[in-house]
């Protein structure tokens, strides 16, 4: 039997659509495989575990969320649980079995019921006025994510609790799109997406610290954790808080690792200090985006007020300095400025590939458009906007194109200079200061990450290249949310490489419509 992680991941897959039942028979079938890939997940020779970690967060986990259908939810609750269990026995997890322990959580089945629990949607009984002092809301990791689901619960709370304190718990970065709220507090906390499995499963016991730091010294009704269905969490497996009658407590709260589930409270379906929004199961049948499906469930868990759309509100700071670097742009002939990010977040499926990149900036900076290219993060993505900025340059049309290089080391240089003549400005930085760069041009184009969501949260018209989907379900929940023009091209790139030519005049045919004052269309 093969040890290849992407092989197990296959026959965990073929043997689940061999299967009449999702829930019970599929699992069984796939027991074995999934123990495997976890052991390999926990090996100790490091490129093991990392190519089993990948796969099965990247080829497993991914393929059941992004499926969006509540009986892949429930399947990925099984299998994820059974990880867990098997993680919690590995000498380097003692404290992740310790804490599931003080919960009450000794088996997998334990794991799986209360996943269930947590998902039940019911109305949230109000606190008296002033009685709720803190509402601590989970990241989801990813920045796309959190502008799209978690600043839509941001918002709400703030309207729904306007004495309460918030406080949203996540990475360094999600301070850079949030950091201008005045309204919000931030703990940070590191959740190593390239970690290995144990690491990552690891991250929960940081979670639990940084909520009784939060909460050490309030009681039940006093505070509320809101989980937008959270890696931090592992979509809502593992817990942070008791359960009981929502919103009347159910005894005394016991501090440190003795937070305990009894079965009657397994049973209750409510959560006094805790919600959990089921994103991948919510509005199974609608067409939605996830962003709207956010504001209907906290509708019907707080009543109705209306349509709450994704918001970044970045700082002062930041803006500001994109503001000059926007109006010297502009200054010397701009007729439009357009950011483009080509970042995919490790998911090379969602990449139509160079040569649609290159051809797009050299399509539009031969046009006279100043283009803001985000140069990313990782060492592929760096070296890649290299090569897409020597092209461009070496090539000479009506004139040969410009470009210049900004970081924060090198801002005050340009912003004091008397011209900012570049036809491509390469920011490389902050996702602060790339946000606010997003929020001062006239268009964002970028794959499928966090860019066209802060786009469309800042009001930006964007054209959202969607290469990758494994459905139309996905490319409904994912599509941006926002007041502005906001155009989805689709690419598959399931079946081979795409048309580099036909993508390139897709954009150029959604941006000839655009320059033309016709309004993008939303879909």
């Amino acid at each position: 039997m093969t040890n290849d992680p992407e092989q197990l991941v296959e026959q965990f897959f073929n043997h689940s659509l061999e299967a009449s039942d999702r829930d019970t028979f599929t699992f069984k079938q796939n027991r074995e495989v999934i123990e495997r890939l976890t052991n390999l997940a926990l090996s100790e020779e490091l490129t093991v575990a990392q190519e089993a970690t990948r796969a099965i967060f990247a080829s497993l986990v991914e393929r059941l969320a992004d499926s969006f259908e509540p009986d892949a939810a429930r399947l990925y609750n099984r299998v994820f649980a059974q990880i867990i269990q098997i993680c919690r026995s590995d000498s380097r997890a003692a404290a992740l079995d310790r804490e599931l322990t003080g919960f009450g959580l000794l088996t997998e089945e334990q794991i799986v019921v209360l996943a269930a629990v947590l998902r039940r949607v019911s109305r949230f009984a109000s606190a008296p006025d002033g009685s709720l002092k803190r509402v601590i809301v989970l990241s989801r990791v990813t920045l796309g994510a959190d502008v799209a689901i978690t600043s839509v619960i941001l918002e709400r709370v703030k309207q729904e609790f306007p004495a309460a304190g918030i406080v949203l718990v996540g990475g360094r970065k999600t301070t850079e799109l949030f950091g201008g709220d005045q309204r919000l507090q931030f703990k940070e906390l590191d959740y190593q997406r390239g970690g290995v499995l144990i690491e990552r499963l690891l991250a929960w016991i940081d979670l639990l610290e940084s909520v009784r730091e939060l909460t050490d010294e309030l009681g039940d009704g006093e505070y509320l954790v809101i989980d937008p269905d959270s890696r931090l969490t592992q979509l809502g497996l593992l817990p942070v808080t008791k359960t009981g009658d929502r919103g009347e407590g159910t005894g005394d709260r016991v501090q440190g690792s003795e937070f305990r589930v009894s079965s009657s409270e397994l049973n209750s379906g409510e959560s006094p200090n805790y919600l959990f929004f089921p994103s991948r199961e919510y509005g199974s049948t609608t067409t939605k985006s996830l962003a709207q499906l956010a504001s209907d469930w906290l509708d019907e868990i707080f009543g109705e007020s209306g349509t709450i759309h994704p918001r970044v509100t970045l700082k002062h700071e930041d803006v500001e300095i994109a503001r000059r670097l926007a109006k010297k742009l502009r200054d010397s002939g701009s007729r439009r400025i357009i950011t483009i990010n080509f970042g995919v977040g490790e998911n090379p499926l969602k990449r139509v590939g160079a040569e649609f990149e290159i051809s797009l900036i050299n399509h539009l900076a031969q046009d006279g458009v100043s283009i803001v290219l985000d140069k990313g993060a990782s060492v592929e993505e760096t070296a890649l906007v290299d090569k897409i900025v020597a092209e461009a340059t070496s090539i000479e049309l009506d004139r040969r194109v410009r470009s210049i290089e900004v970081n924060e080391g090198t801002l005050i240089e340009h912003l004091d200079a008397t011209h900012l003549e570049a036809d491509i400005l390469v920011w490389n930085g902050r996702i602060g200061m790339l946000a606010a760069l997003i929020g001062e041009s006239d268009l964002y184009i970028g794959y499928d990450s966090a860019g066209q969501h802060i786009a469309a949260a800042l009001g930006v018209p964007c054209i959202d290249v969607f290469a990758g989907s494994s459905g139309p379900r996905m490319l409904d929940r994912w599509k941006p949310t926002g007041q502005a023009g906001i155009q989805q091209v689709p690419v598959d790139t399931l079946c081979g490489s795409a048309n580099a030519r036909d993508v390139v005049e897709r954009v150029l045919t959604v941006l000839l419509a655009d320059s033309s004052e016709t309004r993008i269309e939303d879909i």
